[in-house]
């Protein structure tokens, strides 16, 4: 047994790895207590979520008492959220029936079916050190400046810093409402406050004020623009940025797309009207070309859930602009963007475009990327990475509704096949044939050393 166990000495001596918790100055300030009191009572709610990321749980007991002191509203902590700590989890406060959600920290501003009061978090700004970053361009340069949501308090000093050295120049700032012409949660403006569609930056050199991460790679690789900068005020450095590397590898999955015979779609978000319409779009996607595809939902995804499914050829994920599961590496399966699934299966769309689209909303109807989708011929090419013979065989729009339901059978049967090469398959129901037994006391303790097991 020696062999099969492990000394409990190693347990207890362990060292485990403990993330400090901040030390707010000034609770009041830092999460908006006063504005959110404001906005609760304003609207009457009265059972009230609050969702922090994992970093700001640490104050989450104060910013409860001092909403539940200055409120009539019943307060909820949500403790756990089902998808990314950005994304509003309205399906947890549906447990409990809440009326409306507060948001804390990092957010990817995307539609809720829920009403919501987004608190960004806050972070100081050096500005006479960003006035210095922002002199070494040039004189006349045509800028459009992009801050990180830590830096949102502070908008009207960074508005004014840039209109009075670049009178001609645009700022994105972020925006909670929404107004026509929003983008990843932010609008483009002007000195005399207009907004602009996103297209006038074509000509302009973007600058992002902030620090590397998902927020400014989704700008980056979505947004046409002459360059971009990245202005760090923590390190007070200025860098060129360029994805030409990420677009080569992004050529390379579209072609993966095009290999693939079963496309699993990955839902990594929670469900609403625009999940469940890009979701239709992907398998009307799939079946044109014919490729099987299969709905994925595991929650929180990682290498272990999707190595299950060993069938699936690729992962097409259904997710926030800040989900950065896209670029992990350890997966079994490349997993993509739905419009890299759209280049790769819409005939209508340029393959070799040299922009993105991260916000999956875009690619529907009536929005600023939706191209439509031709019902294609059977034909053959050859693959750039295999080297192989790739042939495409669509079955005619006009089937009739016996060959739709043999097909659909057929599609079963294979589902079945595969799943009787397992060794394991899922557990068993039997409904009706399991006799009922009154619920038991489980298990207590850790794997390591349960209470009812011998020493």
């Amino acid at each position: 047994m020696a062999n099969l166990t492990t000394d409990g000495k190693i347990c207890i001596e362990r060292e485990l790895e403990v993330t400090e918790s901040k030390d707010f100055d000034d609770i009041i300030s830092y999460f908006d207590v006063k504005e959110t009191c404001k906005w609760i009572s304003d609207n009457n709610f009265n059972k009230v979520c609050l969702q922090f990321p994992d970093e700001l749980l640490c104050a989450s007991p104060k910013v409860y008492k001092e909403i539940q002191n200055r409120t009539q509203a019943d307060v909820y902590i949500l403790g756990d959220t089902s998808y990314a700590s950005c994304c509003v989890d309205a399906v947890a406060a549906m447990h409990v029936s809440g009326d409306a959600i507060v948001h804390y920290g990092q957010s990817c501003f995307t539609k809720t079916n829920i009403p919501v009061y987004i608190v960004l978090p806050k972070k100081q700004l050096d500005i006479k050190s960003l006035e210095t970053l922002l002199q070494n361009f040039k004189e006349h340069a045509k800028i459009c400046l992009f801050y990180d949501s830590e830096y949102d308090h502070c908008k009207n000093e960074i508005s004014r810093i840039l209109f009075q050295n670049y009178p001609d120049s645009y700022l994105a700032a972020i925006e909670l409402c929404k107004p026509p012409l929003k983008f990843c949660g932010r609008v483009v403006k002007d000195k005399d406050n207009q907004i602009h569609p996103v297209d006038v930056l074509q000509e302009c050199t973007c600058v992002y004020v902030g620090s590397r991460g998902q927020t400014l790679f989704n700008f980056t690789i979505s947004i046409k623009a002459a360059s971009w900068y990245l202005l760090d005020p923590d390190s007070k450095v200025t860098e060129v940025l360029n994805e030409t590397t990420w677009f080569k590898r992004r050529r390379y999955l579209i072609e993966k797309c095009k290999d693939a015979n079963t496309v699993g779609i990955l839902i990594c978000k929670l469900a609403g009207d625009q999940t469940k319409d890009i979701i239709s779009r992907l398998k009307q996607l799939c079946k044109i070309n014919g490729k099987k595809s299969y709905i994925v939902s595991v929650g929180k995804p990682n290498v272990a859930k999707l190595a299950n499914f060993p069938e699936i050829d690729i992962y097409v994920m259904v997710a926030c602009p800040e989900n950065e599961l896209y670029n992990n590496r350890d997966f079994y399966k490349p997993i993509v963007y739905p419009y890299e699934l759209e280049l790769a299966l819409n005939s209508n769309r340029d393959g070799y475009s040299t922009h993105h689209v991260t916000d999956y909303d875009e690619l529907l109807p009536g929005n600023r990327h939706f191209c439509e989708v031709n019902h294609i011929l059977e034909s053959t090419d050859v693959s750039l990475i295999t080297g192989k013979i790739r042939e495409t065989k669509v079955q005619s729009c006009d089937n009739s509704e016996m060959a739709l339901m043999e097909n659909q059978n057929w599609a079963l049967e294979n589902i079945g096949q595969n799943l009787q090469d397992r060794s394991w398959i899922g557990l068993e129901q039997k409904l009706g044939e399991t006799e009922v037994k009154i619920a038991e006391e489980g298990r207590k303790g850790i794997p390591l050393q349960y209470y009812n097991e011998p020493n």
